[in-house]
């Protein structure tokens, strides 16, 4: 994106852009200076139309969304033409794949001939060799072959190449992924929720109303030790997954760490996240897991829940603190439970 404003009209813009950032806790980073800055400008509608909504959920804009919004509306463009310089650079490694894979068959081709016409030159006519012409014939014959030979090397050259291409853009992609992604549940880690749970501790709105679910599996290291590690990531999974169906966003499921996940719910309160809770605790109890060696269905997963609900000059170390209280309350009182902080 070109920014072609003069200097008082980019001034007048940044001093518009620093009091929002500073009323809505928005980190005073390059990239929020710049969606900030496009926001009072209006120069991107679709952006201040998302930006709006976020405010309105959270009170501020949480740092992956941020991110999100900066990717989609502020360097689209630039992301979309690597993407297009790729594609050809791949285009191309393929195409000069296929025609060394001709030229090779081709040349080899041609050697065939060329040998077959040498064994027929072998004699004249009148039976006689003909020695300078087979000089000739096996002169071209062998060249034709270093040919042949380069021409297959180079294809084999090419298919490395290939292979190492398609390595590197497999690592591309790899690495566009974000970092604070967990590979095994495919949701946000624990790195991605400090980042949010901290900016939202520190919003001083008395309106914001959001809560946070802490999630623990019982037992979950007998079960590794039961029934394997295999088995046991099979239940992650499947509770990720549980928890992206019935949280969607903007509500956030991270997952906290070993068989412990969280959920942010921003807009929602305690009794309604107590609510969710339950939703998910009761379709982790129905679990079934049919084993493949013994048939044996395994049915005994079980989750236990804390729920807390924002208070205002709250930290997020604090907030955490107190729902971690109330899941351990749950654990204590029998596990397989939910129960909500006081």
């Amino acid at each position: 994106m070109k920014f072609a404003e003069n200097n008082n009209q980019a001034a007048e813009y940044l001093r518009q852009a620093v009091p929002l950032m500073v009323k809505h806790n928005i980190p005073p980073n390059p990239l929020n200076y710049a969606l900030w800055y496009t926001y009072v400008s209006d120069r991107v509608p679709e952006l201040n139309v998302q930006l709006d909504k976020t405010l309105t959920t959270y009170g501020t804009c949480p740092t992956m969304l941020s991110e999100q919004l900066f990717r989609e509306h502020m360097i689209k463009d630039e992301i979309n033409g690597a993407d297009d310089v790729q594609a050809s650079l791949i285009g191309l490694i393929n195409d000069l794949h296929e025609h060394a894979g001709n030229a090779a068959e081709k040349t080899e081709d041609f050697s065939n001939v060329l040998e077959e016409s040498l064994e027929a030159l072998h004699q004249n006519e009148d039976g006689e060799s003909s020695l300078p012409i087979e000089s000739i014939i096996h002169a071209l014959s062998d060249h034709t072959k270093s040919v042949s030979e380069t021409a297959r090397l180079f294809q084999e050259r090419m298919n490395e190449a290939q292979a190492e291409i398609q390595s590197l853009k497999e690592e591309l992609n790899k690495t566009r992924q974000d970092a604070r992604v967990d590979p095994l549940t495919n949701l946000f880690n624990r790195r991605a929720f400090d980042a949010e749970i901290s900016q939202l501790a520190g919003v001083n709105d008395p309106n914001l109303i959001a809560s946070f679910v802490l999630v623990d599996i019982d037992h979950f290291k007998r079960f590794n030790d039961t029934y394997g590690h295999l088995m046991g990531d099979k239940v992650l999974q499947y509770v990720g997954k549980l928890l992206k169906e019935v949280c969607p966003e903007p509500m956030l499921p991270v997952r906290f760490g070993g068989e412990e996940f969280a959920v942010l719910m921003p807009q929602t309160d305690k009794e309604a996240a107590a609510e969710l809770a339950e939703q998910v605790r009761q379709k982790i109890q129905a679990i079934r897991i049919k084993q493949k060696k013994s048939g044996d269905i395994i049915s005994s997963i079980t989750a236990s829940f804390g729920v807390s609900q924002f208070t205002i000059g709250e930290s997020s170390e604090q907030l955490i603190e107190r729902t971690d209280k109330a899941l351990y309350q749950a654990k204590d009182g029998g596990r397989n439970q939910v129960v909500i902080s006081s």
